[in-house]
Protein backbone atom coordinates (compact mmCIF):
# COMPACT_ATOMS: atom_id res chain seq x y z
CA UNK A 1 0.00 0.00 0.00
CA UNK A 2 2.87 2.55 0.95
CA UNK A 3 4.07 1.75 -2.84
CA UNK A 4 0.80 2.39 -4.21
CA UNK A 5 0.29 5.46 -2.24
CA UNK A 6 4.08 6.47 -3.30
CA UNK A 7 3.65 6.48 -6.29
CA UNK A 8 0.05 8.68 -6.39
CA UNK A 9 1.65 10.95 -4.98
CA UNK A 10 4.19 11.77 -7.61
CA UNK A 11 1.16 11.90 -10.13
CA UNK A 12 -0.31 14.71 -8.13
CA UNK A 13 2.44 16.67 -8.19
CA UNK A 14 4.59 18.22 -11.58
CA UNK A 15 6.90 15.74 -11.15
CA UNK A 16 5.27 13.51 -13.07
CA UNK A 17 4.71 15.27 -15.92
CA UNK A 18 8.50 15.63 -16.43
CA UNK A 19 8.76 11.96 -16.02
CA UNK A 20 5.80 11.55 -18.73
CA UNK A 21 8.04 13.80 -21.09
CA UNK A 22 11.17 11.79 -20.12
CA UNK A 23 9.42 8.24 -20.83
CA UNK A 24 7.06 9.67 -24.09
CA UNK A 25 10.47 10.77 -25.35
CA UNK A 26 12.08 7.63 -25.12
CA UNK A 27 9.37 5.22 -25.55
CA UNK A 28 7.83 7.84 -28.87
CA UNK A 29 11.77 6.79 -30.50
CA UNK A 30 11.74 2.86 -29.67
CA UNK A 31 8.22 3.40 -30.61
CA UNK A 32 8.72 4.38 -34.21
CA UNK A 33 11.68 2.25 -34.50
CA UNK A 34 9.78 -0.74 -34.06
CA UNK A 35 6.83 0.13 -36.34
CA UNK A 36 9.80 0.43 -39.22
CA UNK A 37 11.06 -3.10 -38.30
CA UNK A 38 8.57 -4.09 -40.30
CA UNK A 39 9.73 -2.18 -43.16
CA UNK A 40 13.39 -2.46 -42.66
CA UNK A 41 12.71 -6.44 -42.24
CA UNK A 42 11.17 -6.47 -45.38
CA UNK A 43 13.79 -4.19 -47.53
CA UNK A 44 16.63 -5.24 -45.59
CA UNK A 45 17.90 -9.32 -45.33
CA UNK A 46 19.02 -11.36 -42.08
CA UNK A 47 22.44 -10.68 -43.64
CA UNK A 48 22.19 -6.92 -43.73
CA UNK A 49 20.90 -6.67 -39.95
CA UNK A 50 24.16 -9.18 -38.64
CA UNK A 51 26.41 -6.96 -40.48
CA UNK A 52 24.44 -3.55 -39.02
CA UNK A 53 24.65 -5.04 -35.48
CA UNK A 54 28.18 -5.74 -35.93
CA UNK A 55 28.97 -2.11 -36.97
CA UNK A 56 26.61 -0.70 -34.25
CA UNK A 57 28.25 -2.49 -31.87
CA UNK A 58 32.16 -0.89 -33.65
CA UNK A 59 30.63 2.11 -32.44
CA UNK A 60 29.49 0.74 -28.90
CA UNK A 61 33.07 -0.42 -28.44
CA UNK A 62 34.90 2.72 -29.35
CA UNK A 63 32.33 5.05 -27.44
CA UNK A 64 34.26 4.17 -23.92
CA UNK A 65 37.49 5.36 -25.59
CA UNK A 66 36.18 8.32 -26.68
CA UNK A 67 33.77 9.15 -24.21
CA UNK A 68 36.85 9.06 -21.09
CA UNK A 69 33.90 9.09 -18.77
CA UNK A 70 33.12 12.29 -19.26
CA UNK A 71 29.60 11.99 -19.52
CA UNK A 72 29.55 10.38 -15.86
CA UNK A 73 31.90 13.45 -14.48
CA UNK A 74 30.16 16.08 -16.34
CA UNK A 75 26.92 15.11 -14.68
CA UNK A 76 28.01 15.03 -11.38
CA UNK A 77 30.51 18.00 -11.83
CA UNK A 78 27.54 20.02 -13.23
CA UNK A 79 25.79 19.67 -9.64
CA UNK A 80 28.62 20.18 -7.73
CA UNK A 81 30.88 23.44 -9.31
CA UNK A 82 29.79 26.98 -10.05
CA UNK A 83 28.70 27.59 -13.57
CA UNK A 84 31.61 30.13 -13.94
CA UNK A 85 33.92 26.82 -13.46
CA UNK A 86 31.89 24.44 -15.10
CA UNK A 87 32.74 26.19 -18.59
CA UNK A 88 36.20 25.63 -17.94
CA UNK A 89 35.83 22.01 -17.23
CA UNK A 90 33.48 22.01 -20.00
CA UNK A 91 35.41 23.20 -22.82
CA UNK A 92 38.64 21.38 -21.29
CA UNK A 93 36.92 18.05 -21.56
CA UNK A 94 35.26 18.92 -24.59
CA UNK A 95 38.45 18.84 -26.52
CA UNK A 96 39.60 15.33 -25.36
CA UNK A 97 37.02 12.99 -27.14
CA UNK A 98 37.94 15.16 -30.65
CA UNK A 99 42.35 14.30 -29.69
CA UNK A 100 40.99 10.49 -29.27
CA UNK A 101 38.55 10.44 -32.75
CA UNK A 102 41.38 11.59 -34.62
CA UNK A 103 44.17 9.24 -33.22
CA UNK A 104 40.78 6.31 -33.75
CA UNK A 105 40.73 7.39 -37.09
CA UNK A 106 44.93 6.68 -37.35
CA UNK A 107 44.29 3.78 -35.79
CA UNK A 108 41.68 2.47 -38.14
CA UNK A 109 43.70 3.08 -40.88
CA UNK A 110 46.90 1.41 -40.21
CA UNK A 111 45.01 -1.83 -39.41
CA UNK A 112 41.74 -0.91 -42.54
CA UNK A 113 43.25 -4.33 -45.00
CA UNK A 114 42.68 -7.04 -42.02
CA UNK A 115 39.40 -5.47 -40.53
CA UNK A 116 38.12 -5.80 -44.30
CA UNK A 117 39.13 -9.34 -44.61
CA UNK A 118 37.19 -9.87 -41.52
CA UNK A 119 34.13 -8.04 -42.16
CA UNK A 120 32.22 -6.70 -45.09
CA UNK A 121 32.41 -2.88 -44.50
CA UNK A 122 33.71 -0.88 -47.03
CA UNK A 123 36.90 1.19 -46.72
CA UNK A 124 35.06 4.86 -45.48
CA UNK A 125 32.42 3.28 -43.79
CA UNK A 126 35.67 1.95 -41.20
CA UNK A 127 36.75 5.26 -40.85
CA UNK A 128 33.26 6.58 -40.42
CA UNK A 129 33.45 4.36 -37.17
CA UNK A 130 34.84 6.85 -34.94
CA UNK A 131 33.50 9.84 -36.44
CA UNK A 132 30.02 8.54 -35.68
CA UNK A 133 31.01 7.35 -32.41
CA UNK A 134 32.18 11.23 -32.02
CA UNK A 135 28.90 12.26 -33.18
CA UNK A 136 27.05 9.52 -30.74
CA UNK A 137 29.14 11.31 -27.64
CA UNK A 138 27.96 14.55 -28.42
CA UNK A 139 24.72 13.51 -29.09
CA UNK A 140 24.33 11.92 -25.27
CA UNK A 141 26.22 15.35 -24.00
CA UNK A 142 23.56 17.12 -25.09
CA UNK A 143 20.72 15.03 -24.08
CA UNK A 144 22.23 14.99 -20.68
CA UNK A 145 22.82 18.92 -20.03
CA UNK A 146 19.05 19.30 -21.45
CA UNK A 147 18.00 17.16 -19.00
CA UNK A 148 20.30 18.53 -16.22
CA UNK A 149 18.89 22.02 -17.25
CA UNK A 150 15.51 20.35 -16.35
CA UNK A 151 14.30 21.26 -19.89
CA UNK A 152 12.00 18.18 -20.58
CA UNK A 153 10.56 20.12 -23.44
CA UNK A 154 14.16 20.45 -25.46
CA UNK A 155 14.90 16.77 -24.41
CA UNK A 156 11.44 15.86 -26.32
CA UNK A 157 12.62 17.92 -29.09
CA UNK A 158 15.89 16.50 -29.41
CA UNK A 159 15.18 13.21 -29.09
CA UNK A 160 12.66 13.19 -31.82
CA UNK A 161 14.26 15.57 -33.72
CA UNK A 162 16.90 13.16 -34.82
CA UNK A 163 14.93 10.40 -34.84
CA UNK A 164 12.80 11.31 -37.62
CA UNK A 165 15.90 13.37 -39.91
CA UNK A 166 17.20 9.27 -39.65
CA UNK A 167 14.17 7.64 -40.58
CA UNK A 168 13.43 10.15 -43.67
CA UNK A 169 16.85 9.57 -44.50
CA UNK A 170 17.35 5.44 -44.07
CA UNK A 171 14.20 5.12 -46.30
CA UNK A 172 15.39 8.11 -49.01
CA UNK A 173 18.53 5.65 -49.31
CA UNK A 174 17.43 2.34 -49.03
CA UNK A 175 13.87 2.85 -51.34
CA UNK A 176 14.57 5.34 -53.18
CA UNK A 177 18.51 4.64 -53.90
CA UNK A 178 18.76 1.33 -53.34
CA UNK A 179 21.75 0.88 -51.19
CA UNK A 180 20.62 -1.38 -48.96
CA UNK A 181 22.36 -1.77 -45.41
CA UNK A 182 24.85 1.12 -46.33
CA UNK A 183 21.91 3.32 -46.77
CA UNK A 184 20.99 2.87 -43.24
CA UNK A 185 24.27 3.87 -42.13
CA UNK A 186 24.52 6.83 -44.16
CA UNK A 187 21.01 8.31 -42.50
CA UNK A 188 22.64 7.58 -39.50
CA UNK A 189 25.73 9.50 -39.79
CA UNK A 190 23.59 12.51 -41.16
CA UNK A 191 21.59 12.65 -38.82
CA UNK A 192 23.67 12.41 -36.16
CA UNK A 193 25.77 15.28 -37.68
CA UNK A 194 22.96 17.28 -37.40
CA UNK A 195 22.59 16.77 -33.81
CA UNK A 196 26.30 17.38 -33.42
CA UNK A 197 26.09 20.47 -34.85
CA UNK A 198 22.85 21.73 -33.14
CA UNK A 199 25.14 20.30 -30.23
CA UNK A 200 27.32 23.05 -30.25
CA UNK A 201 25.06 25.97 -30.80
CA UNK A 202 23.39 24.75 -27.51
CA UNK A 203 26.51 24.56 -25.42
CA UNK A 204 27.20 28.23 -26.71
CA UNK A 205 24.07 29.31 -26.12
CA UNK A 206 24.58 28.08 -22.52
CA UNK A 207 28.18 29.63 -22.24
CA UNK A 208 29.47 26.00 -21.74
CA UNK A 209 31.93 26.66 -24.70
CA UNK A 210 35.02 29.18 -24.99
CA UNK A 211 36.17 28.46 -21.34
CA UNK A 212 39.79 28.18 -19.83
CA UNK A 213 41.62 25.26 -21.18
CA UNK A 214 42.71 23.95 -17.47
CA UNK A 215 45.88 20.85 -17.02
CA UNK A 216 44.00 20.16 -13.69
CA UNK A 217 40.89 18.97 -15.30
CA UNK A 218 42.65 17.10 -17.95
CA UNK A 219 44.57 15.17 -15.70
CA UNK A 220 41.69 14.67 -13.32
CA UNK A 221 39.85 13.33 -16.01
CA UNK A 222 42.29 10.96 -17.61
CA UNK A 223 42.87 9.29 -14.13
CA UNK A 224 39.04 9.02 -14.27
CA UNK A 225 38.48 8.12 -17.33
CA UNK A 226 40.34 4.46 -16.81
CA UNK A 227 37.52 2.98 -14.57
CA UNK A 228 34.85 4.57 -16.68
CA UNK A 229 35.98 3.40 -19.84
CA UNK A 230 36.68 -0.20 -18.21
CA UNK A 231 33.01 -0.17 -16.77
CA UNK A 232 32.06 0.74 -20.23
CA UNK A 233 33.62 -1.83 -21.86
CA UNK A 234 31.96 -4.34 -19.08
CA UNK A 235 28.32 -2.85 -20.60
CA UNK A 236 30.04 -3.48 -23.88
CA UNK A 237 30.78 -7.16 -22.73
CA UNK A 238 27.26 -7.74 -20.87
CA UNK A 239 25.67 -7.60 -24.06
CA UNK A 240 26.71 -6.09 -27.29
CA UNK A 241 29.46 -8.52 -27.02
CA UNK A 242 27.47 -11.69 -27.97
CA UNK A 243 26.99 -10.70 -31.42
CA UNK A 244 30.80 -11.12 -32.14
CA UNK A 245 30.42 -14.45 -30.29
CA UNK A 246 28.07 -15.99 -32.62
CA UNK A 247 29.19 -14.33 -35.70
CA UNK A 248 32.86 -16.28 -34.52
CA UNK A 249 31.47 -19.90 -33.54
CA UNK A 250 28.69 -19.82 -36.30
CA UNK A 251 30.07 -17.36 -39.54
CA UNK A 252 26.42 -16.67 -39.85
CA UNK A 253 25.82 -13.25 -40.39
CA UNK A 254 22.02 -14.22 -40.76
CA UNK A 255 22.16 -15.53 -36.96
CA UNK A 256 23.70 -12.16 -36.10
CA UNK A 257 20.34 -10.85 -37.28
CA UNK A 258 17.75 -12.98 -35.67
CA UNK A 259 19.30 -12.48 -32.32
CA UNK A 260 19.75 -8.83 -32.63
CA UNK A 261 16.14 -8.56 -33.89
CA UNK A 262 15.63 -10.53 -30.64
CA UNK A 263 17.15 -8.01 -28.65
CA UNK A 264 16.19 -5.26 -30.12
CA UNK A 265 12.24 -6.41 -28.82
CA UNK A 266 14.16 -6.72 -25.21
CA UNK A 267 15.68 -3.56 -25.60
CA UNK A 268 11.94 -1.56 -24.79
CA UNK A 269 13.02 -2.69 -21.26
CA UNK A 270 16.70 -0.44 -21.32
CA UNK A 271 14.42 2.26 -23.23
CA UNK A 272 12.21 2.32 -19.94
CA UNK A 273 15.43 2.38 -17.84
CA UNK A 274 16.62 5.16 -19.52
CA UNK A 275 14.04 7.72 -19.53
CA UNK A 276 13.23 6.97 -15.92
CA UNK A 277 17.10 7.63 -14.99
CA UNK A 278 17.24 10.81 -16.95
CA UNK A 279 14.72 11.73 -14.70
CA UNK A 280 16.07 9.77 -11.53
CA UNK A 281 19.50 10.60 -11.31
CA UNK A 282 19.47 14.34 -11.45
CA UNK A 283 17.36 13.72 -8.36
CA UNK A 284 19.96 10.79 -6.62
CA UNK A 285 22.67 13.83 -7.20
CA UNK A 286 20.88 16.66 -6.31
CA UNK A 287 19.79 14.42 -2.66
CA UNK A 288 23.39 13.67 -2.53
CA UNK A 289 24.78 16.86 -2.84
CA UNK A 290 22.92 18.28 0.66
CA UNK A 291 24.68 18.69 3.68
CA UNK A 292 22.12 16.28 5.20
CA UNK A 293 21.19 13.25 2.64
CA UNK A 294 18.06 12.76 2.56
CA UNK A 295 18.33 8.91 2.24
CA UNK A 296 14.61 8.40 2.69
CA UNK A 297 13.71 10.28 -0.49
CA UNK A 298 16.61 8.31 -2.75
CA UNK A 299 14.82 5.08 -1.10
CA UNK A 300 11.26 6.41 -2.30
CA UNK A 301 13.21 7.14 -5.83
CA UNK A 302 14.25 3.31 -5.67
CA UNK A 303 11.15 2.17 -4.91
CA UNK A 304 9.07 4.11 -7.87
CA UNK A 305 11.72 3.46 -10.56
CA UNK A 306 12.01 -0.36 -9.11
CA UNK A 307 8.66 -1.23 -9.83
CA UNK A 308 8.63 0.57 -12.70
CA UNK A 309 11.08 -1.91 -14.34
CA UNK A 310 9.19 -4.71 -12.99
CA UNK A 311 5.81 -3.82 -14.14
CA UNK A 312 7.60 -2.77 -17.85
CA UNK A 313 9.64 -5.89 -17.99
CA UNK A 314 6.33 -7.96 -17.40
CA UNK A 315 4.76 -6.03 -20.08
CA UNK A 316 7.53 -6.75 -22.54
CA UNK A 317 7.50 -10.43 -21.90
CA UNK A 318 3.73 -10.89 -22.39
CA UNK A 319 3.46 -8.61 -25.39
CA UNK A 320 6.55 -9.45 -27.61
CA UNK A 321 5.39 -12.83 -29.44
CA UNK A 322 2.57 -10.48 -30.48
CA UNK A 323 4.77 -8.22 -31.55
CA UNK A 324 7.12 -10.43 -33.38
CA UNK A 325 4.15 -12.22 -35.21
CA UNK A 326 2.63 -8.93 -36.53
CA UNK A 327 5.75 -7.24 -37.23
CA UNK A 328 7.90 -9.52 -38.59
CA UNK A 329 8.39 -12.26 -41.50
CA UNK A 330 8.40 -16.15 -40.28
CA UNK A 331 12.14 -16.48 -40.55
CA UNK A 332 12.82 -14.22 -37.74
CA UNK A 333 10.34 -16.47 -35.03
CA UNK A 334 13.57 -17.86 -33.38
CA UNK A 335 14.31 -15.71 -31.53
CA UNK A 336 11.07 -16.11 -29.82
CA UNK A 337 12.52 -19.43 -28.52
CA UNK A 338 15.19 -16.91 -26.12
CA UNK A 339 13.89 -13.46 -25.73
CA UNK A 340 12.64 -14.44 -22.25
CA UNK A 341 16.24 -14.61 -20.93
CA UNK A 342 17.19 -11.36 -22.51
CA UNK A 343 14.16 -9.56 -20.89
CA UNK A 344 15.24 -10.91 -17.35
CA UNK A 345 18.53 -9.94 -17.82
CA UNK A 346 17.88 -6.75 -19.19
CA UNK A 347 15.79 -6.01 -15.57
CA UNK A 348 18.59 -7.18 -13.61
CA UNK A 349 20.86 -4.43 -15.68
CA UNK A 350 18.56 -1.79 -15.15
CA UNK A 351 18.68 -2.33 -11.24
CA UNK A 352 22.21 -2.39 -11.21
CA UNK A 353 22.55 0.57 -12.98
CA UNK A 354 20.31 2.38 -10.23
CA UNK A 355 22.92 1.57 -7.62
CA UNK A 356 25.67 2.32 -9.95
CA UNK A 357 24.87 6.33 -9.65
CA UNK A 358 26.67 6.50 -5.69
CA UNK A 359 29.55 5.23 -6.89
CA UNK A 360 29.78 7.72 -10.20
CA UNK A 361 28.53 10.54 -7.66
CA UNK A 362 30.94 9.70 -5.24
CA UNK A 363 33.57 9.24 -8.24
CA UNK A 364 34.65 5.65 -6.57
CA UNK A 365 37.35 4.73 -9.23
CA UNK A 366 38.43 1.58 -7.53
CA UNK A 367 35.24 0.46 -6.57
CA UNK A 368 34.43 0.69 -10.20
CA UNK A 369 37.46 -0.46 -12.10
CA UNK A 370 37.15 -3.54 -9.88
CA UNK A 371 33.25 -4.28 -10.39
CA UNK A 372 33.97 -3.54 -14.33
CA UNK A 373 36.98 -6.02 -14.73
CA UNK A 374 35.25 -9.25 -12.84
CA UNK A 375 31.83 -8.30 -14.58
CA UNK A 376 34.40 -8.36 -18.11
CA UNK A 377 35.25 -11.46 -16.69
CA UNK A 378 32.10 -12.89 -16.23
CA UNK A 379 31.13 -12.01 -19.62
CA UNK A 380 33.64 -13.29 -21.37
CA UNK A 381 33.48 -16.54 -19.71
CA UNK A 382 29.92 -17.13 -20.10
CA UNK A 383 29.50 -16.12 -23.39
CA UNK A 384 32.40 -18.14 -24.59
CA UNK A 385 31.03 -21.38 -23.05
CA UNK A 386 27.29 -20.92 -23.78
CA UNK A 387 27.50 -19.56 -27.01
CA UNK A 388 29.74 -22.04 -27.87
CA UNK A 389 27.57 -25.20 -27.39
CA UNK A 390 24.35 -23.00 -27.86
CA UNK A 391 24.56 -20.60 -30.50
CA UNK A 392 22.35 -17.38 -30.16
CA UNK A 393 19.98 -19.42 -27.63
CA UNK A 394 23.15 -19.70 -25.63
CA UNK A 395 23.71 -16.22 -25.93
CA UNK A 396 20.67 -15.20 -24.80
CA UNK A 397 20.87 -17.14 -21.76
CA UNK A 398 24.17 -16.29 -21.37
CA UNK A 399 22.91 -12.63 -20.93
CA UNK A 400 20.44 -13.52 -18.19
CA UNK A 401 23.18 -15.48 -15.79
CA UNK A 402 25.72 -12.26 -16.12
CA UNK A 403 23.40 -9.69 -15.70
CA UNK A 404 22.74 -11.25 -12.45
CA UNK A 405 25.39 -11.77 -11.53
CA UNK A 406 26.34 -8.15 -12.42
CA UNK A 407 23.33 -7.20 -9.77
CA UNK A 408 24.82 -9.33 -6.86
CA UNK A 409 28.38 -7.73 -7.33
CA UNK A 410 27.02 -4.36 -7.60
CA UNK A 411 25.10 -4.76 -4.38
CA UNK A 412 28.20 -6.04 -2.62
CA UNK A 413 30.42 -2.86 -3.67
CA UNK A 414 27.66 -0.33 -2.71
CA UNK A 415 25.89 -2.15 0.26
CA UNK A 416 27.40 0.54 2.36
CA UNK A 417 25.43 3.15 0.90
CA UNK A 418 22.51 1.88 -0.09
CA UNK A 419 21.27 0.03 3.62
CA UNK A 420 20.70 3.91 4.41
CA UNK A 421 17.38 3.84 1.79
CA UNK A 422 15.81 1.32 3.58
CA UNK A 423 16.26 1.65 7.14
CA UNK A 424 15.61 4.46 9.88
CA UNK A 425 16.79 7.89 9.78
CA UNK A 426 18.72 7.07 12.85
CA UNK A 427 20.61 4.10 11.37
CA UNK A 428 20.76 6.27 8.17
CA UNK A 429 22.92 8.79 9.65
CA UNK A 430 25.06 6.11 11.38
CA UNK A 431 25.94 4.66 7.71
CA UNK A 432 26.34 8.23 6.49
CA UNK A 433 29.12 9.18 9.71
CA UNK A 434 30.81 5.74 9.25
CA UNK A 435 31.03 5.50 5.06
Amino acid sequence: MATISNILKYSKSGQLKSIAIYTFSNFFNKGISFLLLFYFAHVLSQRDFGILNLFSNSILFLMPFISLGILQSANTEFFKIEKKEFRNFFSTTLLMPVVVTLLAILLLVLFKNPLQQRYPFPSLFILLIPVITLFSFLNEHLINMVRNNNDPIKYLFVNIGRLLAEITLAIFFISALNYGWIGRVMAIFLSMLFVATYAFIYFKDQQFLFGSIKKKYIYDELRYSVPIIVMQISVFCMGSSAGYFIEHFTHDFAAVGVFSIAATFGSVIIVLCTALLQYVYPKIYSLLSQKEVDYHAIGKQFIFYAVSMLLGTIAVIVLTPMAFNIVLKPTYSGGLSYYFFICIGYFFWSISYFFYAFMLYHKQKKKILFASIISITVSILSHYFFIKKLGAYGAAVSMSIVYFIVLIITILFVYRQIVPLFVTKKIAEYYDHHD
